[in-house]
């Protein structure tokens, strides 16, 4: 039964072949540049390729290529199109460093527009063949309006012939237990009772059946926690929520690097915004807003204004939806591209912000979530971020829990590498409407259920 993630054997058999393809993209791309290749281009190959393939398999695995699961073909063709530019990039880089000028740029060019044409073909293939291998029943055992919010992706898990169902998490067990042999997919709330939750868990083990469990902030706390001994009880460390002190230390340098180089390099982005944004309305360039920072403490954010002025003037905080009038036509394309965020690279200089961590919440609003969730305010233990896990990983639409629990895995899991990943990633972001647009309010399902409550029609 596959998994929802490949399998190491899986995205290792796929890397092999992303390589292979890009081998032969070269060898293409030298057979149309050259009639007879010279031994010196040979040469300046052999020399570089290794480089070639470290960098792809880099790129390959930061921007998940290798994880061909659900279809959807404008996700691949962006992955693509963002990783093999880096790899092109730095593969002419290399060429240079390393003096092999044989290795012509027009060749480098030509191999990764071959490449990528080759890949996305591959690609698309093996993710449709893949889809089409997931037949079979889905059971989502829980909450209604839980499964209202994941409904869709469970859908797009299974091949257009899948069967997801749901049923209501207050069931008798022996009723979900002889249900469960019936289904290929179980999948478990994070609402159900523990003592029901681990009955379901033993019983698809015992049926050798797959279980996906939905985690709550709790089992996230114990993730990758360190397992030793009291005497001859085994007992597991859940530290706080807490970077050490060297970590953070690293985190401030590269955040006054980056924040710097990227400044200086989109200059020309900030004075064009600007004059635009003067020339529309002729309001206020910028936006300053009270956020809640590192330990509670408030300081202002800084944004290119998007919003007519004096937004809220009327309506009181209120989060920006999709299709918002509010919102002007400058504002439009920067909040599409998120130009609008470029101006908190001055709050990440001074010191407000880092370039990578949870978004910063207004206090409106993070006094509406602590209420509801009472871990919301361990997110703010480090600096917020102009970019973060939860950005990357969601959408703008995707609801506070969700995007909670990314911050807090975030924070959890901490470590110099995850930053420069989620960093590289948010170019995808950058890219991806879907993951730009503002609150969409769902349309409400109706839903006919049996007696039992057991699934829906």
């Amino acid at each position: 039964m596959p998994n929802i993630f490949p399998n190491k054997f899986a995205r290792g058999f796929i890397i092999a072949v992303d390589l292979f393809i890009i081998i032969v993209a070269y060898v293409l791309a030298f057979t149309v540049r050259y009639e007879q290749i010279a031994p010196r281009n040979i040469e300046a190959f052999m020399s570089v390729i290794p480089w070639i393939l470290l960098i792809s398999v880099l790129f390959i695995c930061i921007y998940e290529v290798d994880r061909l699961v659900q279809y959807d073909v404008w996700d691949i063709v962006r992955k693509l199109a963002v990783s093999l530019t880096f790899i092109m990039l730095l593969t002419m880089t290399a060429s240079f460093l390393f003096r092999e000028f044989g290795l012509p740029r027009l060749v480098i060019i030509l191999a990764h527009i071959f490449a990528f044409t080759m890949l996305l073909i591959w690609k698309v293939l093996y993710t449709k063949y893949n889809q089409l291998s997931r037949k079979g029943k889905l059971m989502f055992i829980g909450d209604e309006s839980e499964f209202d919010e994941i409904e869709d992706n469970l859908s797009k898990f299974l091949s257009h012939n899948g069967n997801v169902k749901y049923f209501d998490k207050k069931s008798n067990v022996q009723q979900l237990k002889a249900q469960l042999l019936n289904y290929n997919f179980i999948f478990l709330s994070n609402s159900l009772e523990e003592d029901k939750k681990n009955r379901l868990i033993f019983h698809a083990m015992k049926n050798n059946k797959l279980v996906y469990v939905v985690p709550t902030v709790n089992d996230l706390l114990v993730m990758n926690t360190a397992v030793t001994t009291l005497d001859d009880t085994m007992v597991m460390q859940v530290k706080p929520f807490t970077l050490p002190l060297a970590q953070l230390a690293m985190k401030r340098l590269t955040d006054i690097v980056f924040s710097l180089a990227i400044l200086i390099f989109t200059l020309p982005v900030f004075l064009i915004t600007a004059l635009s944004i003067k020339l529309e309305d002729g309001g206020s360039i910028f936006f300053k807003q009270e956020r809640i920072g590192k330990d509670h403490k408030q300081f202002h954010i800084l944004k290119f204004r998007s919003m007519v002025e004096n937004a809220e003037a009327k309506t009181g905080p209120t989060l920006a939806q999709s299709g918002d009038r509010r919102i002007t036509k400058i504002g439009k394309f920067i909040r599409k591209t998120r130009i609008d965020e470029l101006p908190q690279l001055i709050n990440v200089l001074i010191g407000d912000m880092s370039l990578v961590g949870p978004r910063p919440e207004r206090d409106f609003f993070a006094d509406q979530f602590q209420k509801d969730n009472k871990w919301f305010n361990y997110r703010n233990t480090v600096k917020p971020g102009i970019t973060g896990y939860a950005q990357v990983m969601g959408k703008y639409t995707t609801n506070v829990d969700k995007k909670l629990k990314f911050d807090l895995h975030y924070i959890r899991n901490y470590s110099l590498w995850l930053d420069y990943i989620i960093l590289l990633r948010t170019v995808l972001v950058v890219i991806n409407k879907a993951k730009s647009e503002g609150e969409v309010k769902p349309a409400k399902k109706i839903r006919m259920f049996s007696k039992k409550q057991e699934d829906y029609r």
